[in-house]
């Protein structure tokens, strides 16, 4: 059964949708915060990949083929996954 409408019950209303917004904009801020973070990690990690991979590459060419071991998988190929249980 619905509430009668009142002053004070439109006052009620009023508070918690103000409430509601100001949580979502400060959320919307963590977000944008943590989109940097992340972006700037993504970035230090492709550099690190890089650099990882030419330091294989490098092995590869210095390496006599007696001595290289076999090769199962090449770096380009690397994909990761997230397993949930």
């Amino acid at each position: 059964m619905p509430r009668n409408q009142s002053e004070a019950s439109n006052q009620l209303e009023l508070y918690k949708l103000i409430t509601e917004k100001q949580r979502i904009k400060q959320e919307l801020v963590f977000i944008d915060q943590r989109k940097v973070i992340l972006t700037k990690r993504l970035s230090t990690l492709q550099g690190q990949i890089d650099a990882t991979d030419n330091n294989i590459k490098h092995f590869r060419n210095s390496e006599s083929p007696v001595a290289r071991p076999k090769i199962f998988f090449e770096t380009n190929n690397y994909k990761a996954f997230d397993i949930e249980y």
